[in-house]
């Protein structure tokens, strides 16, 4: 039986291709469909890509925007 692994540069360049396309998608103003959104997550998490709220700006205005949001909701 012939193998018919890819190679390694192969491989690498479906994983640029792959984070490009991603990217491509962040930066349009289009919104995500849920489906995307989920593909993205997964895609960073399987390359363990993570941020620390400590220092990441975008996470600390997320975390910032979510306690706005349950301060509006517990004051109904």
């Amino acid at each position: 039986m012939e193998n018919k692994k890819a190679s390694i540069q192969t491989l690498n360049g479906l994983h640029d291709m792959m984070a490009s396309y991603f990217t491509s998608l962040i930066q349009s103003d289009e919104r995500l469909q849920p489906g995307e959104l989920s593909a993205i997550l997964k895609f960073l998490k399987d390359n363990e890509i993570t941020a620390d709220v400590l220092e990441s700006q975008p996470m600390q205005n997320l975390v910032q925007q979510f306690l706005a949001t349950e301060e509006m909701e517990m004051s109904f």
